[in-house]
């Protein structure tokens, strides 16, 4: 394969990774006409102390609510520093089209902008998987399933290899069954 079409196959093996991970920070966090899916705003919703958005999908997943704060606060403490990443990750996407827009391409800053891509991701996806890891295990077995269940579904695993999606999934009415 040609260097430009190894350049070509970087660039969009990252655009994909992104859009995956994309959408699923939308899927967990995304506020987008949730109040008629997922229920009426909570009391202590986006503006009190900890994310309406959080309390919302603790509700869907069938937490009871004297349980629900404590999973909206795991969801919350470990979302810190994740929009300094995503900008700093669009900063550096930016740059790299930049660079591969240039007359002369240079191949081994490229390359370097494509490694710090990289590292951006790791983090971003690191602090995903940590905030699962934390919220989940707020959660009891069968909220535990569902929780998973939802993310399989929102995150676009059941078209790929992803075990046990159920039949139907992306629907929201799987993810309260």
């Amino acid at each position: 394969m040609s260097r430009d079409g190894v350049k070509i196959a970087l660039f969009l093996s990252l655009a994909f990774n992104m859009a995956v991970i994309g959408a699923f920070v939308y899927g967990l966090l995304a506020d987008g006409g949730a109040i008629g899916r997922l229920g009426a705003p909570h009391e202590n919703g986006p503006r009190g102390p900890f994310n309406g958005r959080s309390l919302r999908l603790a509700r869907e997943i069938g937490v009871p609510h004297e349980r629900a704060m404590h999973f909206s606060r795991a969801m919350a403490d470990s979302s810190d520093g994740m929009r300094d990443l995503r900008e700093s990750l669009q900063r550096a996407r930016a740059d790299l089209a930049a660079l591969l827009g240039a007359g002369e391409p240079d191949e081994k800053a490229i390359m370097a902008k494509v490694d710090e891509i990289s590292t951006i991701q790791g983090q971003l996806e690191k602090k995903l998987i940590r905030r699962v890891l934390g919220a989940s295990s707020t959660l009891r077995p069968e909220e535990r399933e569902r929780f998973m269940r939802m993310i399989r579904m929102r995150c676009g695993g059941c078209d790929s290899v992803v075990p046990g999606c159920p039949a139907g999934a992306g629907m929201e009415s799987e993810v309260v069954r």
